[in-house]
């Protein structure tokens, strides 16, 4: 019986894989100010800033400033997934962001009207 021959960087790469070598770690989503872009439901753009911050019980208080507006949301995080609540204008409102590799949490929110976008990067 012959035995199959394997490529060594096949088992190089295994072994890495196997050693948790292979893989960078993943980005965190961390406490500090953010430059936020954004895409209202309409289409249209705004900019501004958010200050997240570790709140209690393992909640995560956010304080966005877009133009005259101030937003204050609560909020958590599980499986990597932000998540917070707001209320502007008297509309209640939710926001999910996920981490990129670099640290930037991508994301969606709606107040019901549609869904727009948010790019948080960190500053």
């Amino acid at each position: 019986m012959r035995v199959p021959r394997f490529p060594s960087w096949l088992l190089v790469a295994a072994l890495a894989l196997g050693l948790g070598l292979a893989a960078p770690a993943s980005a965190q989503i961390r406490e500090g100010t953010y430059a936020v872009e954004g895409t209202n439901p309409d289409g249209s753009t705004y900019d501004g800033q958010l200050l997240l911050r570790a709140g209690p019980a393992g909640s995560w208080l956010a304080n966005w400033r877009v133009g005259r507006e101030q937003i204050i949301g609560l909020g958590l995080i599980n499986g990597g997934v932000l998540a917070i609540s707001f209320v502007i204008d008297g509309r209640p409102g939710v926001s999910v962001f996920e981490v990129d590799a670099d640290g930037k949490l991508r994301g969606h929110w709606t107040t019901g009207g549609g869904l727009g976008t948010e790019l948080l990067t960190p500053q």
